[in-house]
């Protein structure tokens, strides 16, 4: 028996527009991050070149500020260490 063949691919949330009515978190190329009101929580994006790269969920908008500045952070930490071959 398969254990994955129960589980349907999900399919990645389109790069936002002005439509959707997100909160902005950041954006400054080639890095983008929203965040969406769900009444019970809040569920952040994080988009590289319009490309979605990380998402999770807060409880609050101000956890969500928090959680994508670590994520950058990282994202940040690692291309530079792409840029320097590591």
């Amino acid at each position: 028996m398969d254990f994955f063949s129960n589980f349907k691919s999900a399919v990645a949330p389109a790069f936002p527009s002005e439509a959707d009515k997100l909160t902005t978190l950041y954006d400054t190329a080639p890095y983008a991050a929203f965040c969406e009101d769900l009444e019970f929580m809040w569920r952040w994006t994080i988009y590289r070149d319009q490309k979605l790269v990380q998402e999770g969920c807060s409880l609050t908008l101000d956890a969500s500020r928090r959680a994508v500045e670590h994520v950058l952070a990282f994202f940040s930490v690692s291309a530079k260490n792409q840029c320097l071959g590591e």
